[in-house]
């Protein structure tokens, strides 16, 4: 019995917990687990917060594309353009678009009045008055009003036509206008002593569309309306638009601001344009300091559209 006991009594005891090595290393491995899990979440956070800012920015961009696309593609419904009018214009910062709209039908066409005067053109100025223009109504009616734009054409001669008022006469009616030789970079009113034919003047409503930036709030606006006393009545595009600028493609990949078609260059002429181009310098609405080291977010984007109603775009492919 005592020497049972005595080999009972040297054998080793079982071990418990770790070595001091085998808890430096479980140590050092947790370490480098957790550094590695923390700079991972750090890493995601912060592209993450790029990535919001970022697409705040193409949120804006994608909607000053659509929105441009869509109005640039009815450019010249029902209007061809010619050398010194076209349904599409650039002068500074501005883009605007012509179009004949359809409600639901083409808007109509309305023949001047004749007084049965012996000579093919009216005086000097309206027809009953300095700024009015008396017109025959189309089936005893017309859809006309203050605040419309309009196209005046005289012959071979177009005017653009700001409706200050519109008053009935009867079987005519009477359209009065904003006396301004120059309007949305096209000719307006009655300028150049431009002489109104008897027999072949006529009137017919446009819809014209506006895109300007707005420089104080670093806005890009777009209007279909307008004051009588010729101001844009202008609604918000996008916001954070730092730079706007407008450009009008020609045949032969010429690229010029803005159309003129009484110079000697042949290449800016209106009936020549093909498309528009724009670019936006777009901005972050707020800085962070963990994207683009703090420093505020800023893209630049371009679009060019080819609008497929333009009728001399048409006859050129």
């Amino acid at each position: 019995m005592i020497h049972a006991r005595t080999r009972a009594a040297r054998r080793p005891r079982a071990r418990k917990g770790f070595t001091l090595v085998e808890l430096l290393l479980s140590m050092t491995i947790s370490m480098v687990i957790i550094t590695s899990a923390t700079g991972f979440a750090l890493t995601s956070w912060q592209s993450r917060r790029g990535w919001t800012i970022r697409e705040a920015i193409d949120r804006n961009a994608r909607f000053v594309g659509m929105s441009l696309s869509r109005d640039a593609q009815e450019a010249g419904i029902g209007i061809e353009s010619t050398p010194v009018f076209a349904s599409v214009a650039g002068f500074g910062d501005t883009l605007s678009i012509l179009s004949v709209p359809y409600e639901p039908n083409e808007s109509p066409v309305y023949s001047i009045y004749n007084d049965g005067g012996m000579a093919p053109d009216y005086p000097v100025g309206g027809n009953c008055g300095a700024t009015c223009i008396e017109f025959n109504k189309s089936g005893g009616t017309y859809v006309l009003a203050t605040g419309d734009m309009a196209r005046l054409q005289v012959g071979s001669e177009r005017r653009l036509l700001l409706i200050t008022n519109v008053t009935d006469n009867g079987t005519r009616f009477r359209v009065f206008f904003k006396d301004q030789d120059w309007f949305l970079g096209r000719q307006s009113a009655l300028s150049d002593s431009l002489l109104l034919s008897r027999s072949g003047s006529s009137i017919q409503k446009l819809r014209a569309v506006l895109y300007y930036h707005n420089a104080s709030s670093n806005s890009l606006m777009r209007a279909d309306k307008f004051t009588v006393g010729g101001e844009p009545i202008g609604s918000v595009v996008a916001t954070n638009v730092q730079e706007w600028h407008a450009s009008l493609l020609f045949v032969g990949n010429f690229e010029h601001q803005s159309y003129d078609g009484f110079d000697s260059d042949t290449t800016n002429n209106g009936n020549k344009i093909i498309g528009v181009k724009v670019r936006a310098n777009v901005k972050a609405d707020r800085t962070d300091p963990g994207v683009n080291g703090g420093l505020l977010v800023t893209r630049w984007y371009e679009w060019s559209v080819a609008p497929r109603n333009l009728l001399y775009e048409k006859n050129r492919i």
